[in-house]
């Protein structure tokens, strides 16, 4: 995987994402926090920010999910790389930014495709 940490074992990738953590961030969580709380299968919505954070994996296509949500709606998404360090040399998690009623839609899409959400309130 270009810029990646490199391939995932499937039988590893499987693994995690049986694994169902529960995962409770605040609001007020940096970005750092929500990576390192995501995995390949999971994406954490943040309805104070409107941003949907999300890691992409070639074992589940989250990217890929929302890119067709959004063509059907008609809307070109906005995706930004985070990065985990200031020089932006070690890529972390992506951040969506949409509006609620748009992630409303996202999220059931998602859930339909087996991806958890979790949600800061």
């Amino acid at each position: 995987m270009p810029g990646g940490i490199g391939p995932v074992d499937p039988e590893c990738a499987e693994a995690l994402c049986r694994s169902h953590r529960q995962v409770r961030l605040p609001a007020s969580a940096d970005e750092v926090q929500i990576f390192y709380n995501l995995s390949m299968n999971r994406v954490h919505y943040i309805p104070a920010r409107n941003a949907i954070y999300f890691v992409e994996s070639s074992h589940v296509a989250v990217q890929t999910i929302i890119l067709s949500v959004m063509r059907s709606l008609g809307v070109t998404p906005l995706i930004d790389q985070l990065h985990l360090d200031k020089c932006g040399i070690f890529k972390g998690g992506k951040r969506l930014t949409l509006p609620p009623k748009q992630a409303a839609i996202l999220l059931v899409a998602l859930r339909l495709k087996g991806v958890q959400i979790s949600v800061s309130e």
